[in-house]
């Protein structure tokens, strides 16, 4: 029932009818001009929310937000940081985000059809997670997760678990997640007295990827970044999706170009730019079925 609504109204959401609809479109402008292919790569704070080991590949602390221009009076952010931790023996970094989707004015009607109101619409996902680097080539990670869906006085929420490994062996990177593992129940009460609770249930899913790490390719002044990740459906009916994506850093590393394509949805392009601690990106989602997005995020290193 709730995701139901959620993806009618937002217009944003994949149409997976599935209650984590609005989270699947992945976050973060870098990622988002990339086709939302991150898996692979695994090296910036919004692998809390791809790939929780590559919280481990980070040496840096920082903080990250991501605005997404409203479609249909919905509009999506996201915001998280890391802090690090230099341990000899284990080194790694534990983080925080938030994603949220929200609708505003959503008319309410009666059974006659009679406007009774309007009210918001929100969808949050929180995030909390670790990753280590336990040894030379290996990261690895673990996030938990808490979904809240609120409208009109009705509620639905669970937690899950995300899992995940992520390898270097330069210039290839590989990396595996495993989301919401064994399912995520999310529960709520029924609105009608009469009616039994709600309950709707996130799937587990596997999530592999595979990057290249190319500096100076040909003795050329430049970085180049290519990923490609699946998404594969563990529970209920089996799906499986590809992203793809690269991107080309240069003028010493301090500006880049993204391009990818995402499978079922479209072609992505952005850029990015790095001032010292500050870096800005940003993405364009063409969509081939429900809105084109923009995305804007801001990160800060320290």
């Amino acid at each position: 029932m709730s995701f139901a609504l959620c993806v009618l109204s937002c217009g944003l959401a994949s149409a997976s009818g599935e209650p984590d609809a609005f989270a699947l479109t992945g976050i973060g402008a870098r990622a988002g001009g990339m086709g939302n292919a991150f898996i692979g790569l695994s090296d910036e704070m919004e692998s809390i929310y791809y790939n929780p080991a590559g919280l481990g590949n980070l040496v840096q602390s920082g903080v990250t937000a991501m605005y997404q221009a409203p479609a249909l009076s919905t509009s999506r952010e996201f915001l998280a940081f890391n802090k690090r931790w230099n341990s000899p023996v284990i080194p790694g970094s534990f983080g925080f985000g938030w994603l949220r989707l929200q609708s505003t004015s959503i008319e309410l009607t009666s059974t006659d059809e009679q406007i009774l109101g309007t009210d918001t619409l929100t969808n949050d996902l929180f995030l909390w997670g670790a990753g280590v680097h336990p040894w030379e080539h290996v990261s690895l990670g673990a996030a938990m997760k808490y979904f809240r869906f609120a409208f009109d006085g009705f509620s639905e929420s669970g937690l899950g678990v995300d899992l995940g490994v992520h390898a270097q062996y330069n210039p290839i990177r590989f990396g595996v997640a495993l989301t919401d593992v064994g399912g995520t129940i999310l529960r709520g009460s029924s609105i009608a007295p009469s009616a039994p609770d709600a309950s709707d249930r996130v799937p587990m899913r596997l999530r592999p990827g595979a990057g290249l790490t190319l500096r100076d390719p040909l003795d050329w002044p430049i970085l180049v970044n290519l990923d490609v990740d699946g998404l594969i459906k563990l529970q209920e009916a089996q799906d499986a999706r590809v992203f793809s994506g690269a991107e080309v850093w240069g003028f010493q590393e301090r500006f880049a170009i993204r391009s990818g394509f995402m499978q079922g949805n479209g072609p992505t392009l952005g850029f990015g730019a790095r001032w010292g601690i500050f870096q800005f990106d940003y993405s364009f989602l063409l969509s081939l079925n429900l809105q084109d997005e923009h995305r804007l995020s801001t990160t800060f290193r320290f």
